[in-house]
């Protein structure tokens, strides 16, 4: 120990490796609660009344950010599931019981790439899929040609552009993507940017206010914006003491092509899970709110862990 004192003194990225290396790494696991909402516990205060069932990955992977869906009155959901030996992510789905069970995982999405927050979605009664795709420097919309696990390529949204988590909602008649974009001296936490488009198959241009919030500490979306008591809430991730440390539940003040103003109102930790340390994607559909959770994992011999999201 006397050892890490000392990186942690000189080289504090050389001590988070050794570290890592003697206790293990962090590995991410799905919640889904059939009670009281946690976005509601969070925005008013209540006593929270959560019935979380945890759903943790088979050996050697991950899964997060899960995105439910209702397909047919039945609930599904989407989420990252990742590999430590191929150092990347496929999109898996499952379909979900009323009290929160997970059914059988199969691979929905796979591409040579990585790929995270599947945000998918129903648009004029066919279901779409936009995932991050950080690493390719685009965004792009991919159409389902057979449910749950055929989905093709339709088209790209931004081209030349890194955007983490986009995150699309629909408003006064028009389409908006947020998302943190990384560019110039910006990380992909630090700046959140609005693109917007008056059709999904339209051409999207940048909010003249970008980037309308400059805070890693809530800037990153974190799932799907919701009502809550009539407000508009965008769900923001607080990367401020670390990646994925907790949800913000910002209020929208103002979303129009000329302004974009929010107000942080709310915040979900994780601490209401035992061992849980973080969380970065909260969702709700159908009475069941769908959430992430970080815990740590010991490393098998061999396997060389990172940071997922």
């Amino acid at each position: 120990m006397d050892i890490l004192r000392f990186l942690t003194r000189h080289s504090p990225r050389l001590a988070k490796k050794t570290y890592r290396r003697l206790f293990g790494d962090e590995q991410w696991f799905l919640a889904v609660n059939a009670g009281r909402p946690v976005t509601d516990s969070a925005m008013t205060g209540r006593t929270p009344t959560a019935q979380l069932k945890v759903h943790h990955a088979p050996p050697g992977r991950f899964w997060a950010d899960p995105f439910p869906i209702v397909v047919d009155g039945k609930v599904w959901v989407y989420f990252e599931d990742y590999s430590f030996a191929s150092k990347k992510a496929a999109i898996a789905c499952a379909p979900v019981s009323a009290d929160g069970g997970l059914g059988e995982v199969a691979t929905a999405l796979e591409c040579p790439y990585h790929l995270s927050y599947p945000f998918v979605f129903e648009h004029r009664g066919r279901l779409y899929l936009i995932p991050d795709t950080w690493d390719e420097h685009r965004v792009d919309l991919w159409r389902c040609r057979r449910f749950p696990g055929d989905w093709r390529r339709e088209r790209t949204l931004l081209d030349g552009v890194s955007m983490s988590d986009p995150t699309l909602h629909r408003q006064d008649g028009k389409l908006w993507l947020f998302g943190t974009v990384s560019e110039a001296r910006a990380r992909a936490n630090d700046e959140l940017h609005i693109y917007m488009a008056d059709a999904l198959e339209g051409t999207w241009r940048p909010h003249p206010a970008n980037p309308v919030v400059s805070d890693r500490c809530r800037a990153r979306p974190a799932g799907r914006l919701f009502f809550h008591d009539g407000n508009l809430i965008r769900p923001g991730q607080d990367c401020g003491g670390g990646y994925g440390r907790a949800v913000v539940l910002n209020r929208v003040d103002a979303l129009n092509e000329h302004a974009y103003a929010e107000t942080p109102m709310g915040r979900i930790d994780g601490a209401g899970l035992p061992g849980n340390r973080g969380t970065h994607t909260v969702n709700y559909v159908a009475g069941l709110e769908f959430l992430d959770g970080r815990s740590r994992a010991r490393r098998a011999r061999g396997q060389n862990l990172e940071e997922g999201g």
